[in-house]
């Protein structure tokens, strides 16, 4: 099935408003235990904060980087994180660390090191990274490695780059599948198995119990999801629990980030994950409109973020999208 110009440009702006609004909705319920957020989420979208966070901040800047680069360049994407990162979105006290470095004009590629001596686990690297997925969706080795080098401004403890490269490929393989027709998830579980070999172990094993579940089409419950993959900060929990209930619940972009905030612990960037991908799957018009509406608004609100998607994807065409159609015609 070959993917017109049209979808593929709505898929581009569906996963940046979809990490945006997974984002805005699961920082309403982070530091609630599970009890009190299936208690919340009766009139579920009337208790949410308007206001992004620092994923989606990130997301923004990474995406501005690939616009002027034509592609990911680490030295320019930290370069977009000292001029734009708003320290005041709930940031990490390890990414504020980074930002101040490269502000003080510490180079690209020492600020990891210098932050977290082992490098950082975290999900940081995987939560901004849905333009990568975009931009080299259709060069999945190329997307591999892309994903690798924006994670190690911030990431370079292997379960963090590789927790980048997961969500990224993800993405890359959402943004392929028909928004119309089934979700192909036997296929994408495969296909990650498949990109991901030779990576951590903790990512094969989790991509083995998503194998399963998804074979035998038994959905688990959020508890059991927690259990199974995790749900904290650290890339390896919480960037397979996301690829779980997007693979799951989608094409079902609403039902998808309430399953990912019934979660608990890390809501906002577990279900902005989800968001990107079910997203990138759906494309805009698969996204609750009303939903939108409430996002903020301001300089760098909805319709910013909305036009950003629009100019990725049209870098994209300019630099990739005409040959890749002539490839597949």
């Amino acid at each position: 099935m070959m993917i017109g110009k049209k979808i593929f440009q709505d898929k581009f702006r569906g996963a940046i408003l979809g990490c945006f609004l997974g984002d805005a909705y699961g920082s309403s319920f982070e530091g609630m235990n599970p009890e009190r957020i299936r208690f919340h989420m009766t009139d579920f979208s009337k208790k949410f904060r308007r206001r992004y966070t620092d994923d989606t901040d990130m997301t923004l800047a990474v995406a501005e980087s690939i616009i002027q680069s034509g592609g990911v360049s680490p030295e320019d994407i930290a370069k977009q994180f000292s001029l734009h990162c708003d320290l005041t979105r709930g940031y990490g006290i390890g990414t504020i660390k980074a930002v101040l470095a490269l502000r003080a004009g510490i180079k690209w590629d020492e600020v990891a090191r210098i932050v977290f001596e082992n490098g950082s686990f975290g999900n940081g690297a995987a939560m901004r990274v849905s333009p990568v997925g975009l931009f080299y969706h259709h060069d999945l080795g190329g997307l591999r490695r892309a994903a690798m080098e924006q994670a190690n401004i911030t990431h370079v403890h292997p379960l963090g780059q590789w927790g980048a490269v997961m969500q990224a490929c993800s993405i890359g393989l959402a943004v392929s599948q028909n928004p119309n027709g089934v979700f192909k998830k036997e296929q994408m579980v495969a296909d990650l198995k498949e990109i991901l070999w030779g990576g951590p172990i903790e990512y094969m094993k989790a991509l083995n119990k998503i194998e399963e579940r998804v074979t035998q089409g038994k959905i688990l419950r959020s508890q059991e999801v927690a259990r199974s993959f995790g749900n904290g900060v650290e890339a390896h929990f919480s960037v397979p629990s996301a690829c779980y209930i997007a693979i799951t619940y989608s094409p079902d972009f609403c039902d998808a980030i309430r399953a990912a905030i019934s979660l608990g612990g890390d809501t906002d960037t577990i279900a902005g994950m989800v968001g990107a991908i079910v997203g990138a799957h759906v494309g805009e018009k698969g996204l609750p409109i009303e939903w939108i509406e409430q996002l903020e608004d301001g300089s760098r609100g909805h319709s910013f973020a909305r036009g950003l998607a629009g100019r990725l994807f049209e870098t994209w065409w300019k630099i990739h999208g005409a040959t890749c159609f002539t490839a597949m015609s």
